[in-house]
């Protein structure tokens, strides 16, 4: 990952207004913040963290679905218009 990407805590205190606009623009896609040389947190906009949960409530679906499968009768289950009769629309 490169340097511009780490950011020191102390750095990060003395400019958070230039590291929120940078993630915020784009130009910076995660800051990663260190303390004592250690990596400590990790800051992303907005939209990244979004992005990044959806992703994962996708990934979390695909999984229980692909587990469902392992069970699934199809003699039990009902057809699409069988379900619309019996649950509306």
């Amino acid at each position: 990952m490169p340097a511009a990407n780490y950011l020191s805590a102390t750095a990060l205190a003395q400019q958070t207004a230039a590291a929120l606009d940078s993630l915020e623009s784009g130009e910076t896609e995660r800051l990663i913040i260190l303390q004592h040389d250690a990596p400590k947190a990790v800051l992303l906009s907005f939209d990244a963290y979004e992005a990044l949960n959806e992703e994962l409530e996708d990934l979390r679906l695909a999984a229980l679905a692909f587990a469902r499968l392992k069970t699934f009768k199809p003699e039990k289950g009902l057809a699409h218009q069988e379900m619309l009769e019996k649950f509306g629309k």
